[in-house]
């Protein structure tokens, strides 16, 4: 299922096509934006790097960050976190049901959403934070 909603997406949107290797699939939308895509059976989930984590106010950000991941409020239901490496903020989103063609392409358009969203904010604070 996950091979025929990338590429109806990418007929769409006149992308290159994408493969899904071992339930998985690394999706770029445009420069800059790329999307991990993994089966669940049933349904998707979606991971991605916001940006670099920034080196300094840290404790700042991160209250402003779990924050925005109470109850998904600021988050459309994603969670923000960290790579296993403590280098990147990521967002991810889990979604374990069946899911129409229309409602994947809703839910990775406000997934994507978030994530530009999320990337401008953190570069709010840290354009902020060398003003101080």
């Amino acid at each position: 299922m996950l091979q025929d909603f990338l590429s109806q997406i990418c007929v769409e949107l006149d992308l290159p096509p994408v493969e899904v290797v071992q339930n998985s699939a690394a999706f770029q939308l445009v420069e800059g934006i790329d999307v991990q895509i993994r089966n669940l059976e049933p349904g998707f989930s979606f991971f991605s790097k916001i940006c670099p984590c920034p080196p300094k106010k840290q404790e700042d950000l991160f209250l402003t960050l779990m924050q925005a991941n109470y109850l998904g409020q600021k988050t459309g239901a994603s969670r923000i976190g960290m790579s296993a490496d403590e280098k990147f903020l990521t967002l991810s989103l889990g979604l374990p049901y069946e899911m129409s063609y229309r409602i994947f392409r809703e839910t990775l358009e406000d997934f994507v959403n978030f994530l530009l969203y999320w990337r401008e904010e953190v570069g709010k604070f840290e354009a902020q934070e060398r003003l101080l």
